[in-house]
């Protein structure tokens, strides 16, 4: 599974009538012998962390995100860190 993220983008007030969010995916692979998913946490106060998975080794992050950039996040969740 993969991980979907909608993220809050900032603009000037007078474009928000202009109803636009980014959307960032980490897309599971497989390449050869080798497969790769994406997880995601969430740590205490709202940071999102999206870790990299290859089979047999530990979990590496990928990438953070604090928690005014991010409202939903979607996929396999390695759990909540509180």
């Amino acid at each position: 599974m993969s991980v979907f993220i909608k993220l809050v983008e900032n603009r000037p007030p007078k474009e928000y009538a202009n109803d636009r969010t980014a959307d960032i995916s980490y897309d599971d692979t497989v390449e050869g012998d080798s497969e790769i998913t994406y997880q995601y946490d969430v740590l205490p106060g709202g940071i999102l962390r999206i870790l990299r998975v290859a089979r047999g080794e530990e979990a590496v992050i990928r990438a953070v995100y604090a928690p005014g950039l991010w409202f939903r996040v979607e996929g396999h969740c390695r759990g909540t860190t509180e």
